[in-house]
Parts: structure tokens; C-alpha cells; sequence
């Protein structure tokens, strides 16, 4: 009597196949919808963000980080007023220097005064206008390091969080010479510095442009870097005006700046 071969036949495999294509397809289905829902979210996530600074200084008469009597308000941390990195959430905060801006800028865009911008994040919090609790210091790798989750809020945008800077005219070829003021910054983490890191595609940055402003990546009050800074972002930003969004490429190339008009 013959003996059974063991193995698959065509039909089998095929069938194997089939399900694992399958799969396959709706794990990216999955990632996709996930991506887009995030997206969703980053206009919800400014409007809160813009809403609580007016509200904060409707309130206190003053900005968040900025002001002279948050200690007497929230009570006084011991390392003021330089505070030391630490990883605590916690209301203890100190003073600002009262200038009306959160942080200082120079007319060359260089910026100052960084602990104001960790401390108005705890301040916002503390007044119960934004979630979560923040450490109101700087990060590891300088008063000017944002980490976030620890020192400003994470957005829902994997991996993104959300810093909040001013500084005036930008002359460093970085960003085009605007006024800029107080803008808020959607990026990932950066050492050193404020949230920054390429976080978006040039289609996703240009597709919150529109929803938010004009789809402009040069213009408006929503706005990129220029290719200087994140060079895969955008194409022909050596004039402000015909800047586009880079839909050629397909990585995440950019951060966006949120220009807030006070």
C-alpha cells in the first residue's frame, strides 16, 4: 500500500496566503485610521492650548511663566529662581520677570529666559486650564530642553508634544523674517531645545495647514521651517512667498509653528 506524502497542497497554500495578505492589509488599514484620528486631533489640541493662555491672562492679569506673583498664588520652589531639571510634576512654581512675553527675544530671533517657557505650562495647569501636572524645569540637556510628558504636554500625535517659545524677527535663514511673537511648536523631541523634531509628512503638515490656515507652508499663522532647518519639508523656500510642501517626499520631514497673535 502507497504511503501519504506529507505537504501542502496549491490550494492550501494559496489558502495561507490569502490570510496572511489579510492580515496584513488590515494591520495597515488599522495604522491608518490610527494616524488619521491623531491628525484629528491637533486642531482640537490648539484651539485648547490658545484658549487656556487667553483664559490664564483674562484671569491673572498676565501670561503663564511670565508673571511676578505666581509664587504667592501656587507657593515658591526652593531652587528658584533658576529651577533645576528634575523630573517631579508638582505646583510649586516661581516667579517670572513680568516683561509680557514668555521668555525674551532679541530683534535677531535669539531667545532668552527659557524657564519661562516650562513654567507656564505648570502654571497653566495649576490654574486648571490644561491636563496634566509638568515639572516647570527645564529638560536633562538644558534649561531649554522640552521633554515631553514631563515638562510640556505630549499631544495625541504619537510621539509629538507640544512647547510653547517668543521670539521676534528671525534673521537665521531658519524661518523667514517675520515678526513672529508668542507661536506654539508641534514636534517631536530635540535635545537641547524646545519640541521641534521632524514629526509629520509634507502631506500631513500641508493637510493641517489647510484645515487650520491657508496650506501655506511660508505664510499665514500656521507655518514650517524652512529647508535649512528641516530640508526635506518644503521646496522653493528661498522666497516666502513661493514656498510649497514637499509632496515628492513621503517621510516625516516636518514640525509645525502655530503663530498665536499675542
Amino acid at each position: 500500500m502507497a504511503s501519504r506524502k506529507n505537504g501542502f497542497t496549491l490550494i492550501e497554500m494559496s489558502m495561507v496566503l490569502l490570510i496572511i495578505s489579510l492580515l496584513v492589509g488590515a494591520i495597515m488599514l488599522g495604522q491608518t485610521l490610527i494616524r488619521q484620528a491623531q491628525l484629528k486631533s491637533v486642531a482640537t489640541e490648539y484651539d485648547v492650548n490658545l484658549k487656556a493662555l487667553k483664559e490664564f491672562r483674562d484671569k491673572y492679569f498676565g501670561l503663564p511663566g511670565d508673571i511676578t506673583n505666581a509664587e504667592s498664588i501656587w507657593g515658591s520652589d526652593a531652587s528658584c529662581p533658576s529651577t533645576a531639571y528634575n523630573t517631579i510634576p508638582k505646583t510649586a512654581t516661581c516667579n517670572g520677570d513680568g516683561n509680557g512675553t514668555i521668555g525674551s527675544s532679541d530683534v535677531n530671533g535669539s531667545l532668552s529666559s527659557p524657564n519661562e517657557w516650562y513654567r507656564a505650562w505648570q502654571q497653566l495647569s495649576n490654574a486648571g486650564l490644561v491636563k496634566g501636572t509638568f515639572t516647570g524645569a527645564g529638560g536633562p540637556g538644558g534649561a531649554a530642553e522640552a521633554v515631553i510628558g514631563v515638562n510640556v504636554p505630549a499631544s495625541q500625535l504619537s510621539g509629538a508634544g507640544w512647547s510653547l517659545t517668543y521670539f521676534l524677527l528671525n534673521t537665521t535663514g531658519m524661518l523667514w523674517a517675520d515678526q513672529y511673537g508668542h507661536v506654539l511648536h508641534l514636534g517631536g523631541f530635540q535635545s537641547g531645545t524646545f519640541s521641534r523634531g521632524t514629526i509629520l509628512t509634507p502631506e500631513e503638515a500641508m493637510s493641517l495647514d489647510m484645515k487650520i490656515d491657508d496650506g501655506k507652508p511660508g505664510r499665514g499663522l500656521v507655518r514650517v521651517w524652512r529647508s535649512t532647518m528641516q530640508p526635506d519639508c518644503t521646496t522653493a523656500d528661498s522666497t516666502q512667498d513661493l514656498a510649497n510642501y514637499n509632496g515628492d517626499f513621503t517621510e516625516r520631514a516636518c514640525s509645525l509653528i502655530f503663530i498665536l497673535g499675542m
